[in-house]
């Protein structure tokens, strides 16, 4: 007898009618019934059959009589949603909420988000660090497991129970160790994006991989090529941050160093191309952060030698890249233009350097013009340590992470944006990442 042979993702390909049972890939089946995939993460993300559940019977008995017609209604349906900032490991609570925008509570029934120490890009500083919403769920990196000796992990909430979801398997770009970390996240085109940061390559090839998650089919695969120095990959550095536009997943690549001018970006069809085209080559330094305003592109990057951070803007009608704002700080260091975010017909993002401290909130109505919209650093006690985490947009009101700059439980806060004017919402442990879930009763 020949030795066994272990199939994963049995089901996964569906049920397939055309082919002969000699010619079905190992994944499909002939035929199924009451079946289906279900994410199983001892297989790291991947697929097993499970049995549908069924419907109880509704019958004249359990009506007090016979069923002589029937009328489809629409559900009273109530939407609530509950604002989320992660929190860092000093404290013992996990996440803060709000439904408002004003009134914050701790709680501890999301399990914790990726901590400081699992931040592995340059500087710990650059990559977008976000979580992400899809229908009635929030996904977000985990902080349960050990950097450089377990697998990361998927965390999915539906707001009552949180559970792993899927762990990050190495990948053919790594050297056989398992992935850093989780680096950026985006919900686009009906599924979940994810970056990851392999341990493979040379600076600026470093290695790295863009995920999909089908929550629907519970299928986790790669897109396209993984990065990294080896054949076949794509160079310029590891996945940090993600756009989704024109159609088209757009990736900003971090090569881990401040040579001038090789900022890549490369875009794809996901599940269309096997590989990345190369949209830009030359920005000043790596992207650390990007978001589509009135049509177009925008791509924060971080300093380089001689260069200080700037902000891009890709026209669509040309593909042609173009500083618009070309400050940034200075150059060195570890300045950079993080967490680009759309509001009230406006693009914000945060200028940072260590110098000075510069820790500034910019704004543009037209994506040529940037002015300063909050002085952080002189107004709310900025300082060289305190990173910009998320922004985002809520009740109607804008908000801004910055994470805690050292082991303390409050020296993190939120500035928050309300009828034109800003304000320091909270401080607490904050660690970077904001979603919003949304639940429906």
């Amino acid at each position: 007898m020949g030795a066994s042979v272990t199939i994963y993702n049995v089901g996964g390909g569906g049920v397939n009618l055309v082919k002969g049972p000699l010619h079905l890939a190992d994944n499909e089946l002939s035929q199924a019934q009451n079946a289906e995939l279900v994410s199983n993460q001892n297989t790291g993300g991947e697929g097993v059959l499970s049995k549908r559940g069924g419907l109880a019977a509704l019958n004249g008995s359990a009506l007090a009589g016979s069923i002589l017609g029937a009328v489809g209604l629409n559900l009273n349906t109530i939407y609530t949603r509950t604002l989320l900032f992660a929190k860092g490991t000093e404290d013992t609570t996990t996440w803060v909420t709000t439904t408002d925008g004003a009134t914050l509570a701790n709680t501890s029934t999301p399990t914790r988000a990726a901590n400081f120490d699992k931040y592995v890009d340059e500087n710990n500083a650059r990559s977008a660090r976000r979580a992400s919403a899809f229908r009635n769920f929030i996904v977000y990196a985990g902080n349960e497991y050990t950097k450089n000796t377990d697998r990361p992990d998927l965390v999915l909430w539906d707001g009552t129970a949180a559970q792993d979801i899927a762990e990050v398997i190495t990948g053919p770009s790594s050297n056989g160790s398992v992935p850093y970390s989780i680096t950026d996240m985006l919900t686009a085109n009906g599924k979940i994006y994810f970056a990851v940061h392999d341990p493979d390559g040379a600076n600026p090839n470093i290695a790295g991989r863009v995920m999909s998650l089908d929550l629907e089919t519970g299928v986790i695969q790669q897109i396209a090529a993984p990065f990294g120095d080896g054949t076949g990959e794509i160079l310029g550095g590891a996945p940090s941050c993600l756009a989704w536009h024109l159609g088209q997943l757009f990736v900003g690549l971090n090569g881990e160093d401040t040579t001038n001018g090789i900022g890549v970006v490369v875009r794809c069809r996901p599940d269309v191309d096997t590989t990345w085209t190369a949209d830009v080559t030359n920005l000043s330094g790596f992207p650390c952060s990007m978001a589509v305003f009135l049509g177009n592109l925008y791509v924060g990057t971080m300093s380089s030698t001689s260069t200080g951070a700037r902000i891009y803007k890709r026209t669509a009608s040309t593909s042609a890249y173009a500083a618009q704002v070309t400050s940034g700080g200075g150059a060195g260091g570890n300045g950079h233009y993080a967490s680009l975010t759309v509001y009230s017909s406006a693009l914000y993002a945060v200028e940072y350097h260590e110098t000075t401290p510069i820790v500034h909130i910019v704004t543009s109505t037209d994506g040529t013009t940037w002015t300063t919209s909050r002085d952080v650093d002189a107004n709310d006690g900025g300082v060289s340590g305190l990173l910009p985490g998320s922004g985002i947009e809520f009740s109607d009101d804008l908000f801004y992470i910055f994470r805690s700059s050292t082991a303390s439980a409050n020296d993190g806060f939120v500035m928050r944006r309300t009828g034109g004017s800003w304000s320091k919402l909270a401080t607490d442990n904050y660690s970077g990442p904001a979603v919003t879930l949304v639940r429906r009763t």
